[in-house]
């Protein structure tokens, strides 16, 4: 499946997941605004009956002490049915008129037996007390309206204003007529209703914070795994087109030493033998080089350190290159440090990598550059620079990537160089084992400067102590 497939499956699901959380988060408000409501109501109702509870209180306190012979009663007169003439059936519809019957009557009493009418601000005071025992901390206000909604009297401005910016319960009547009637109203009803929908919104973020993590993990997986399968085909096409080459000349060799033709021809047979043995060789250099950088992966490689001599390793890699390549070469030697604390198989092989890219990737002519010394902190520093078509700088951070050079067939089938993409990879590895580290200077079509920094000995024995 191609990257921009994925990309667009990945928006989708995206936009699909959002809109399903949308959808949710809606139905989860509207429940919650019905059931902020309901319980305002019910609420509304209990405040506005302990509310006349309150004005009678308070007319006893006014008026009741004045004569203690007083007394006072107040009657109400309802629409009631004499349960020992006839069985009503009780139900939730039977009860809920009898309670509002009941309300209405408590209501009417104390306004016509004490004369004191509805106190709003007092009501204000104990909707909100009762609300803030349920747990919603509102702002509320209370209103009396007539039989149309029409207010009369409000305890704040903002109760009479109309349209949805607030939240009302229900009309509550206070007397038989039904003419005036009692309303709540909430005034931060958005801010009570996402109050109690605080956790739900906590939880739906870090859902959808996961999900968007999970999707981009799963498209970098799937990017990986793409590049990872580009990869192992690339390699699978260098290495059969670097072990192509030996094994042709390999047979081609053994074919010819065996027809017997060169017998009379001492000389040619001594070139085709020379021939087979140097292609068998290859193919052994090849495949030890994939065995050592498996070893190093998994930290088995056993390094036999001592003082190498860098002149004989580098005259002998200078002549062999100088064989084996048609192009004018020229080595330049600036060694001012003879002696490196090092593994000398695995130094030979890393400069021999550094030197084949300085000649795979430059011009006709080139120009080798040795360079060694010591610096002021005790390390040893070897460089291998060149003349040759440098490494643009986008691709110098991942140059010594294992099987970096995934153009390498495309480089093979336009006849570049070719390879597997392990030689500095190898490099890497081996200054790693070392304990040193290799850096890279390089301007495209200019030059490359690869250097090996070696530790300090003293360092080398304290690494060797703590293991």
């Amino acid at each position: 499946m191609k990257m921009k497939h994925i990309r667009w499956i990945a928006v989708v699901g995206l936009i699909a997941i959002v809109e399903l959380q949308y959808v949710w988060l809606v139905n989860t408000y509207k429940l919650t605004r019905e059931n902020v409501m309901r319980q305002s109501h019910e609420l509304f109702k209990d405040a506005a009956l302990q509310e006349a509870f309150d004005r009678i209180s308070l007319w006893k306190q006014l008026y009741g002490k004045k004569d203690s012979t007083y007394t006072y009663q107040f009657k109400f007169e309802a629409d009631v049915v004499d349960s020992d003439t006839v069985q009503i059936e009780e139900t939730p519809e039977t009860r809920q008129y009898i309670e509002s019957a009941v309300f209405i009557a408590i209501q009417e009493g104390v306004s016509n037996t004490f004369k004191m009418d509805v106190s709003l601000h007092n009501l204000d005071s104990i909707y909100a007390h009762m609300l803030d025992s349920v747990g919603i901390s509102a702002k509320v206000s209370t209103c009396m309206t007539d039989s149309l909604g029409n207010v009369l009297r409000a305890s704040s401005p903002q109760a009479k204003l109309e349209g949805q910016k607030y939240l009302r319960t229900r009309l509550v009547p206070i007397n038989k007529a039904y003419t005036r009637y009692l309303q709540g109203v909430i005034l931060n009803p958005y801010w009570v209703i996402f109050q109690r929908m605080t956790l739900l919104l906590i939880a739906t973020v870090l859902i959808m914070v996961l999900v968007i993590i999970c999707i981009v993990y799963q498209i970098r997986v799937i990017i990986r795994q793409d590049k990872i399968a580009k990869v192992r085909e690339d390699f699978s096409y260098a290495m059969i087109h670097d072990m192509k080459t030996p094994l042709s000349s390999i047979l081609m060799g053994t074919e010819i030493l065996e027809s017997g033709r060169l017998d009379g021809q001492p000389e040619k047979k001594e070139r085709y033998f020379r021939i087979v043995k140097e292609e068998g060789e290859h193919l052994l250099a090849l495949t030890n080089k994939v065995l050592t950088l498996s070893k190093l992966e998994n930290h088995a490689l056993k390094l036999q350190q001592a003082d190498c001599l860098l002149r004989p390793i580098l005259e002998d890699l200078a002549e062999k290159y100088k064989a084996k390549t048609a192009k004018q070469v020229v080595f330049v030697w600036n060694l001012q440090e003879e002696v490196v604390w090092a593994d000398e198989e695995f130094l030979k092989e890393a400069l021999s990598n550094l030197i084949d890219n300085a000649l795979k990737y430059s011009g006709e002519a080139v120009e080798i550059t040795f360079l060694s010394e010591r610096k002021a902190d005790g390390t040893v520093c070897v460089t291998v620079a060149d003349n040759g078509f440098g490494i643009p700088l986008k691709d110098q951070r991942k140059i010594f990537e294992k099987y970096e050079r995934a153009a390498a067939s495309e480089r093979s089938r336009s006849g570049g160089a070719s390879g597997f993409g392990l030689g500095l990879n190898y490099v890497l590895r081996i200054m790693e084992a070392h304990g040193g580290r290799v850096t890279l200077e390089s301007m495209e079509g200019e030059y490359s400067r690869f250097t090996l920094v070696f530790p300090p000995e003293s360092a080398l024995e304290n690494k060797k102590e703590e293991q």
